[in-house]
């Protein structure tokens, strides 16, 4: 069995959750098939969007086996031309990624196609501020795919409000994402002892780690916070995760006004970038508790890694976190965009500290036990295997043309 995955993130290359995903799941499911990473990037030294293949089976893991500087397009139909693969696997939406699977569909009408749905942009609207080129392209996905991934019930719902004849008529398997326990381990003792030096010693610490862009709540974790201080209490936070650039429409706007928040809250908020896994371990280990505010997720790592790190966990009351983990017994939920139930669930857990602790550890046992790669792996196996036997779906989407509105992809965003 061989698939080809197509993908922004793997291995050193890990932009957000997604990349968490490729580098679990090629590790573990490598022994049960040849997987061919199709990673995308941009090359700055030529402006153009470039490509590389890396392998991994049972004898390697990520091993570079082709570089494609230009035309990544026709590179990647010459690679499925070549290979023979018996499917190719999409995970996310991008008008890079629509220009693939639009030549995919119209050249090579009999490739067994996967999509795994890691978000839904049209369920997204009115949260997320979603370039219609990704709109167009999730459809597109959508209506190419054999077989339809989702993550958890939740997102099997969304699927069926957002798409209800599609859902309706595909094959959809429910895997959840994994964590990787090695991922957990590495520290920078460096970095650590440079934000110790701007945090107070013997002071409540919250985290929030999370990517700056609408729908993530950050304005909601910076508003409790300044109810906190204003209240007289002795806590400190830290806001991690800004980039300087993203996809998002108006990314840039949402940055700068939580920039300029975070500014009122003066020494008390530490604002950092982007970290790496060993900065996020580091943080986590400073950690008296970690906020996730968000308004919308699906299977979010922002839980996933401090649950497997056994930090307390103060999340937005979201069907897709209570489906994982229980209010009260392994988190404590709160109102979603309501800051001053945050600030209270923040005082009530630092009341607890051994009732937060206890909490923890009962989040991370539950993370370990349903976030196991190896099992999961397991489960992309047997959607392969039932992938390669699905009969071709062209007369399916023949026959249904003009189910989903007709999308012309652009060749730039």
């Amino acid at each position: 069995m061989k698939a080809l995955l197509i993908s922004f993130e793997f291995g050193e290359h890990v932009l957000g959750g997604l990349g968490r995903v490729i580098n679990g799941l090629t590790a573990e499911l490598r022994h049960a098939a040849t997987l061919d990473v199709y990673l995308l990037y941009f090359d700055p030294k030529r402006l153009a969007i470039s490509a590389k293949v890396y392998r991994s089976s049972a004898e390697q893991h990520g091993q570079l086996v082709a570089e494609f500087p230009r035309g990544y397009v026709d590179h990647c139909i010459e690679l499925i031309r070549r290979e023979g693969y018996d499917l190719v696997h999409f995970f996310s939406v991008h008008w890079i990624v629509g220009n693939i699977i639009q030549r995919v569909t119209a050249v090579l009408p009999e490739q067994k196609i996967v999509y795994s749905i890691h978000s839904l942009i049209k369920y997204e609207a009115g949260t997320r501020k979603n370039p219609s080129s990704f709109f167009a392209c999730e459809q597109k996905l959508i209506q190419a795919a054999h077989v339809l991934h989702v993550l958890n019930a939740t997102s099997q719902a969304y699927l069926e409000q957002a798409y209800a004849d599609v859902a309706a008529q595909k094959p959809v398997h429910v895997i959840p994402n994994g964590i990787q326990p090695t991922d957990a381990l590495a520290r920078d003792e460096e970095w650590g002892r440079a934000l110790q030096s701007r945090l107070r010693p013997r002071t409540f610490t919250v985290v929030c780690l999370s990517r700056w862009a609408h729908g993530k709540g950050l304005e909601y974790f910076v508003q409790a916070a300044r109810r906190l201080l204003d209240a007289g209490h002795d806590v400190q936070f830290v806001l991690a995760g800004r980039k300087l650039i993203s996809w998002e429409m108006q990314w840039y706007v949402y940055v700068a006004k939580i920039s300029l928040m975070t500014w009122g809250l003066g020494s008390r908020c530490v604002v950092l970038g982007w970290l790496n896994s060993a900065q996020r371990n580091t943080l986590f280990a400073m950690a008296d508790a970690v906020v996730v505010p968000s308004e919308l997720e699906y299977y979010p790592y922002a839980v996933l890694e401090p649950a497997a790190a056994g930090v307390p966990l103060i999340c937005s009351s979201l069907p897709c976190v209570d489906e994982l983990l229980r209010d009260r017994e392994e988190y404590l939920g709160f109102a979603a965009r309501d800051p001053k139930d945050l600030a209270d669930k923040i005082v009530a857990l630092g009341k607890d500290r051994r009732g937060a602790r206890e909490m923890a550890e009962r989040a991370r046992a539950r993370v370990q036990e349903v976030c196991d790669w190896k099992r999961i792996a397991g489960d992309y196996a047997r959607l392969y295997r039932d992938t390669i036997g699905v009969e071709t779906t062209r007369a399916w989407m023949e026959s249904n043309e003009g189910l989903l509105p007709a999308a012309s992809l652009p060749a730039a965003p």
